[in-house]
Order: C-alpha cells, then structure tokens, then sequence
C-alpha cells in the first residue's frame, strides 16, 4: 500500500509559469490547506505556444516521468491534474509505460486512443473527464487536426466527448463535464475555482473509499 499521497498539476499552453495567481499556483495552495497532512501536491509547470507546442512536447513529458518515477519510487499514490495540452503530457507519460493511481482531465486537448492504450494496459486506475460540448477552443482543434496532424502539430479534442469516453470504460472513466463551460471556465477566479476544487477533491476522496472496499 502506498505511504502517502502526491497531486502533480500540469497547466496548458499559453501560461506564464512565473505568474502566481496561475491555477496550479491556487491548486498547491487550496489542497495543501484542505486536505491530511499525507497529501503532497506538486506543479509541474512549462511555458510554451499553440503553435509550437509539439517542438519539446516529448521532452516535457521525460521530465514529468522523471518527477513521477521520483514518487512512485518513494511508495507515493500518484494522482495527475492536467488541463488542456497537460492532458497530452499525461497521456505521454502513460503510454511511456508508467503507472498512476488517478488522472483529473480538464478540456482535454489529447486523443482518446492515447487513453484508450493507458486504461487497456491498466497503468491508470481511474480517470476523471472534466469538459464540455460547447468548448470552442477544443471544437476549432478537431476540425484543424485533421489537417495539422500530419504536421506533428495537431491537437486532440477528447474534452468534447467525456460522456461518450465514459461509456467506453464505465469501471474507470468517470464523466464531470458541464454544458456551457468553455476551455478555461474551470480555473476561472472565484466561484468557478472554488467549485472546481470542491469536485476534484469529492472525487479524490471517492476513489480512495472505492479501494478501500473489499
């Protein structure tokens, strides 16, 4: 059984790691103060553009295995919280063969059969989708990643499809998304945050009771 637990947050494109009203600066803060004292959370943050951001995409994720071989090596429960290009680093990490506890997807800009390796080769336990049908950032990258995929540049829009996913995989794959909510809605300062927190964390605490039942 695992000695403690580690919360790894992993921002999208277009983030200023020095910018410390980010949304993984407020997820360190806001779990460090709400949960037991076995909790450790993380950031693992990088900047880079929409444009470019395949060009160290590989090495970024070497560097999220690494930090994350680092726990699992200490006996550490291992629980990812990516948005958007963080859930393609999540992806690559898994389909790097490494094994995790629980994966939090926010607008999932990553492609279902990436997953869809990760859960068949049981290297996540359970995976929570956070996203919605009227993502219009995740609606342009379908359309253009038919075109930009053979570039190396095209995004995945799993965020779109949460139920459908679901679906797939009921015994992992739990669903959250919400109609109305737009790429960044989740992270929003004020009330949006706070409900975001509030559900990331009920559904820690979910999975948690779930293994502990015989």
């Amino acid at each position: 059984m695992w000695r403690r637990t580690v919360i790894i947050c992993i921002n999208g494109i277009r983030t200023d790691p020095g910018d410390a009203r980010g949304w993984t600066d407020q997820f360190v803060t806001q779990i460090n103060r709400r949960t037991p004292d076995g909790v450790q959370v993380e950031k693992f943050e990088y900047a880079c553009s929409a444009l470019f951001r395949r060009l160290k995409q590989r090495q970024r994720a070497e560097h999220l295995v690494r930090m994350v071989n680092d726990y699992l090596n200490d006996d550490y429960r291992v629980v990812l919280i990516g948005h958007s290009n963080g859930c393609d680093l999540i992806a690559r990490v898994l389909n790097m063969g490494v094994k995790i506890d629980a994966a939090h997807l926010f607008a999932a800009a990553a492609f279902e059969k990436d997953f869809e390796a990760a859960i068949i080769s049981r290297l996540v336990r359970r995976m929570h989708l956070y996203g919605s049908p009227d993502d219009l950032a995740l609606k342009g990258a379908s359309v253009t990643s038919k075109f930009l995929t053979w570039f190396g540049v095209g995004y995945g829009s799993l965020g779109l499809r949460g139920p459908e996913f679901a679906t797939k995989f009921p015994q992992v794959v739990k669903d959250h998304s919400i109609p109305g909510y737009g790429h960044d809605t989740w992270f929003r300062p004020g009330g949006y945050l706070e409900a975001t927190l509030a559900l990331v964390l009920k559904n820690d605490r979910d999975d948690l009771e779930a293994l502990a039942q015989p």
